[in-house]
């Protein structure tokens, strides 16, 4: 595809940057042999050398590759000049050259940077030095392949091999002073106007530039001091660009003149004058970059002066005389003490100096406005005696007397101090030893000090959230593990027992639905509390999650101390508690779990404790309960029955019994009720008593009642077949799908799924249930009626809210509770209440069922009491979905599963009808 011409000067100026930076080696290195010593290739690559640690300082990423490409270039170059119109190169001359040309750079660019903060070498002096070191150090790293070359055989020559290591180092340093200071005070300080500040002086220094080099031509060796005072003049009269191009010049010129005025053999006359250049542009250097640093320092403080002046001027015209007086003294003064006094005076920070005896000599502003003294009323006071709380005085007089009487020269503390107004804060003080006072001789100490009272505190605060329940002020999860790990690994060391209480509040969040979050959040503040009053301090209590809590207690004596402190707890717990509207008895139930005969870790004694305690709730609540091995094996049986109730549910394992409900009247079966069996590989069949508890706790319970709801009414159909008449289903509803808020749009879905006529269905829902959520029950119920579905009232007279719900809600049965069946013959008050519930029920017109009839007395007594429907194992035990063809088909043939008298004997013993 043709390049237009847009792509085209994008394509050249893309190339041109490394074009000219590889012409610049080029040239460089041509530039270098033509003033290096005859046989010695290796410092030929000077000033390319110093040109490529010039690019490094200035812009290191993006001139990485150019250098190593440029020196290599250049390296290559040197040895064709040098080496091949003698002979050819060897593989180790090449290895040795390439390293030579990248070492140096590299080394010096990278150590610079790594030493100074500085990014320009000439901006400060001290960086200035600093670069003279890393330089030093660099050469150093570039001549090292150059003595190995030299000491071994193949590196052996006529000159001697310390010259040709002088000749080397010195080569790397010259290159680098003559060109990398050059590049970086032109790319600051860019354009001719600025390199030649001053024309004419500039001519007249060129001039003499000409006649010096003429002088070095004809006595090298004698004439080169003459060089110190030009490379001085252009130090202190031209920019600062401009002196490091002068000084440059004036160095190249000198070694090209030295280099063509020596003959050969001449390397030690050579070397000296290397050596001399080199200091002698180092100096040179040294002064303009110190005077452009103080030119620095004179600007930023002439302003600051300034400005003062001219305030006091405007404010008090009177004193103008007197001011000019103080101003001159006060430039005079700045000559010695400037760095001093900006540091001192101007700091944001306090700055205390004090002698031998901790006694305040100096208190800058900053110290004023933190303590709240003025310096005349704070110098000549004990820093420790006035400002120092009692017990970090001794700490902070020691390490002050340490510095001051040992070698050391720095150190730092963290003190608090105590201003005028009586308020603490938390300073970090960096304490610096300074020099002997001229006039007495005693040793002083400066401190600065930073207040870092907000860090501590804000430290303070992540620490307690990090390890503090914040409602209730008790240790968090982290750290109650940390303090159990602690005390576990102690009991082990030293043969005692450390307990761990588990313990939650029973019902709570009965206590949060019916008094609010707000209340609940105060009765687990007032549970905290008396928990800390009831145990000892180096006892912890933690709180682990919502209602629940742990206690620690680090040595305890076994059992029987153990249930000491647990019974102390239960019944500060039961204490009433103030709520709005009057008084509130919570109870609570522990488990108990010792350390190490019960666990030697933090993970095992917790889920001990956590076992023990939920076998204190199945034992009644507001008990205490020690852990014992059985509860681990009850664990475990319910972990396995867990894990074999999932496979069951992916094995297809479940299937649905059906119990017949005998209609009084006529005695023929008007429905039947659905119930969940499992059919266990290796336990056989098992009633939902068995494994109900374990599906509501693992979540599987709203799967199995999808699961039972869709086949009841998939079997159906099919019943309504096998039966030849009209035969209700009636599915118990569990809390879970009951809530569930998807209930009815679930149900509908399974109802048009199977095509089942809805009145053909009935759900059975728990009046316990109901209670628990009156406000929203109509309207569930409502849209269950919707459907074309059945309600049936389950357990009718369980609760406390049975009239309510008949009244309010859409029920079309009731089913009375067993319970009250079970008494109901034998008892004349349960009696009364269930001919009570029955009569009401008829009352309202609604259909009166009873199920878990089992004897004939209870039989009679329903029968006598007006009960529509009966059900239990007095007619029929459950029978499997298979068998309800034999059932029904026994029915047709004239067999009534009523008893025909109230004394005949229930028929669960016929096998085709298995209980459960």
């Amino acid at each position: 595809m043709p390049l237009n011409e847009a792509d085209f000067t994008h394509s050249i100026s893309h190339w041109r940057r490394p074009v000219t930076q590889g012409l610049l080696f080029a040239i460089l290195a041509f530039m270098s042999w033509t003033v290096s010593p005859y046989g010695f290739w290796i410092p030929s690559l000077w000033l390319s050398s110093g040109y490529a640690l010039g690019l490094l300082l200035r812009q290191p990423a993006p001139s990485l590759l150019l250098v190593l490409a440029g020196m290599a270039g250049s390296a290559l170059l040197t040895l064709f000049l040098v080496l091949w119109p003698l002979q050819s190169p060897g593989a180790d001359q090449i290895l040795l050259t390439m390293g030579y040309a990248i070492a140096g750079p590299l080394a010096g660019a990278w150590a610079y940077r790594k030493t100074s903060r500085q990014t320009s070498p000439l901006t400060r002096y001290t960086a200035f030095l600093r670069f003279l070191g890393t330089l030093t150090l660099a050469c150093s790293l570039a001549t090292l392949p150059v003595a190995l070359y030299t000491l071994s055989e193949a590196g052996r020559s006529n000159a001697p091999t310390d010259t040709q290591l002088l000749h080397s180092w010195f080569g790397t340093f010259l290159g680098a002073l003559i060109i990398t200071p050059t590049m970086i005070a032109w790319s600051s300080q860019p354009g001719l106007s600025t390199l030649f500040r001053r024309p004419l002086e500039w001519l007249a220094w060129l001039l003499s530039l000409t006649a010096v080099v003429f002088m070095l031509w004809q006595e090298p060796t004698r004439s080169l001091f003459v060089l110190l005072p030009l490379m001085t003049w252009a130090a202190t009269r031209f920019s600062l660009s401009g002196s490091m191009f002068a000084i440059g010049l004036a160095a190249f010129s000198a070694l090209g003149a030295a280099s063509l005025s020596l003959t050969p053999g001449s390397d030690q006359a050579y070397l000296l004058a290397q050596t001399l250049i080199a200091m002698m542009a180092a100096a040179s250097c040294y002064v303009r970059v110190l005077l452009e640093d103080r030119h620095q320092i004179e600007s930023g403080l002439e302003h600051v002066v300034e400005d003062r002046t001219r305030e006091l001027q405007l404010t008090n015209f009177e004193l103008k005389d007197e001011i000019f007086v103080r101003q001159q003294a006060e430039k005079s003064f700045r000559r010695s003490s400037r760095h001093y006094r900006a540091l001192f005076e101007t700091a944001s920070n306090p700055i205390i100096v004090i002698d031998d005896r901790i006694v305040i000599r100096q208190w800058n502003g900053a110290a004023e406005s933190l303590f709240g003294y003025s310096r005349d009323e704070a110098v000549g006071r004990n820093l420790t005696e006035a400002f120092i709380p009692k017990e970090q005085k001794d700490e902070f007089a020691w390490k002050i007397l340490k510095i001051l009487n040992s070698g050391m020269t720095k150190e730092t503390i963290e003190a608090e101090i105590i201003s005028f107004n009586g308020t603490s804060h938390v300073i970090l003080w960096n304490l610096n030893k300074l020099h002997e006072d001229e006039d007495d001789g005693r040793a002083q100490l400066i401190l600065i000090g930073q207040d870092i009272s907000e860090i501590r505190r804000t430290q303070d605060q992540l620490h307690y959230l990090a390890h503090y329940d914040v409602l209730t002020d008790t240790a968090n999860r982290r750290l109650f593990e940390d303090r159990c790990r602690q005390a576990i690994t102690s009991a082990l060391r030293h043969g005692h027992h450390c307990a761990l209480i588990g313990l939650d509040v029973d019902h709570f969040k009965r206590i949060n639905d019916t008094l609010g979050h707000d209340a609940g959040d105060r009765l687990l503040q007032e549970l905290a509390r008396r928990l800390r009053n009831s145990v000892r301090e180096e006892d912890t209590i933690a709180r682990l999650g919502g209602d629940e809590f742990a206690v620690l207690l680090s040595q305890v004596n076994g059992a029987e101390g153990s249930e000491k402190v647990a019974r102390g707890l239960l019944e500060a717990i039961t204490q009433p508690v103030d709520v709005p509207g009057g008084e509130l008895v919570i109870t609570s139930s522990i488990g108990i779990t010792l350390a190490p005969d019960d666990g030697k870790s933090y993970d095992e004694l917790l889920k001990n404790a956590d076992m023990a305690m939920y076998r204190a709730k199945k034992a009644g609540r507001n008990n205490i309960q020690f852990f014992s091995a059985d509860m681990n094996d009850e664990m475990t049986r319910l972990m396995t029955l867990e894990r074999e109730l999932r496979e069951g549910i992916q094995a297809g394992q479940f299937d649905l019994h059906y119990q017949p409900i005998i209609n009084v009247r006529t005695g023929r079966i008007s429905g039947l009720e659905a119930l969940l069996r499992w059919r266990h590989p290796e336990r056989g069949m098992l009633c939902p008593k068995d494994f109900i508890d374990v599906a509501e706790q693992s979540g599987q319970l709203q799967l199995l009642g999808e699961w039972a709801c869709h086949n009841a009414c998939l079997q159906a159909r099919a019943i309504q077949t096998i039966s030849g008449y009209p035969v209700t289903i009636s599915i118990n509803l569990s809390s879970r799908q009951y809530n569930h808020p998807r209930l009815a749009e679930r149900l509908g879905a399974i109802i048009k799924e199977t095509n089942l006529d809805p009145g053909l269905l009935l759900v059975e829902i728990d009046e316990r249930i109901l209670s628990d959520r009156m406000e929203d029950t109509a309207k569930t119920l409502d849209t269950l009626k919707s459907l074309g579905v059945g309600v049936v009232l389950d357990r009718f007279g369980s609760g406390l809210s049975s009239l309510r719900l008949l009244r309010e809600l859409p029920f079309d049965q009731v089913k009375i509770d067993q319970d009250l069946l079970r008494h109901a013959p034998h008892e004349d008050s349960t009696a009364a209440i269930v001919h009570t519930l029955i009569n009401l029920a008829r009352q309202l017109s609604l259909t009166v069922a009873a199920s878990g009839i089992e004897t004939a007395d209870q039989d009679s007594f329903l029968r006598n009491a007006g009960c529509h429907l009966l059900q239990g194992h007095r007619f029929s035990a459950a029978v499997a979905s298979d068998d309800l063809g034999l059932l029904f088909q026994r029915a047709r043939q004239g067999y009534s599963l009523l008893p025909a008298d109230q004394f005949s004997l229930p028929l669960s013993g016929d096998s085709s009808f298995p209980e459960c």
